[in-house]
């Protein structure tokens, strides 16, 4: 195992909170989640929305126009496929604030950056909240670890980093993180405990 981090560094959706959009998604357009993903990534306006790049209107708009959305609050279906975080969840990242500096990095957008919010404050449960919208960068490239990183003042070497999609995954062990593929069906609380750092 690598040394112990100075950072523990998480994805949100799928690893902190359910985010069930993808298979909602796949499930409304009798398509593949793999296939859902490729819709977001061939749409101009999904990619500069989640690098605060342009607006929620265009963003909502394009969402319904892709996926054959019906008319209705499309910012509130949207949000509602976020869930509130796994069980156990907060307190551990309460307990590893006090023993690790604790930071997320977040591929999202201002829609689900305020929802959830609602639920709990990133601010305060992490000592660093990066948002992809906010600092204008997206996982996998490379500029979204490393600007953290310089913000925060640390080596790739002394982070350890939790994402649910393997490309991420991927993407950060490419600029020397230590990588975990946490299993979105669960979150990230079982990884935390095979590495022994809950109980």
């Amino acid at each position: 195992m690598p040394h112990k981090p100075k950072v523990l560094l998480f994805d949100l959706g799928g690893v902190i909170v359910p985010w069930v959009g993808m298979e909602a998604l796949a499930a409304s357009n009798g398509i593949t989640r793999a296939e859902v993903s490729d819709r977001f990534d061939d749409s101009e306006i999904f990619c500069k929305f989640e690098r605060g790049h342009a607006s929620a209107d265009a963003f909502t708009a394009e969402l319904g126009r892709i996926f054959d959305l019906p008319d209705t609050d499309i910012p509130a279906l949207w949000n509602s496929w976020v869930h509130e975080p796994y069980t156990g969840t907060l307190d551990a990242l309460a307990e590893l604030k006090t023993q690790f500096t604790t930071a997320c990095l977040s591929n999202t957008n201002p829609l689900h950056w305020a929802h959830l919010n609602t639920m709990f404050s990133t601010s305060g449960t992490f000592h660093h909240a990066f948002a992809s919208h906010e600092i204008y960068e997206a996982k996998p490239d490379a500029a979204s670890y490393t600007l953290p990183l310089e913000r925060m003042g640390v080596a790739a070497e002394d982070v350890w980093f939790f994402d649910d999609t393997l490309a991420n995954v991927e993407g950060a062990r490419a600029v020397g993180i230590t990588t975990y593929h946490v299993d979105r069906a669960v979150g990230v609380l079982s990884t935390l405990r095979e590495l022994g750092l809950i109980e």
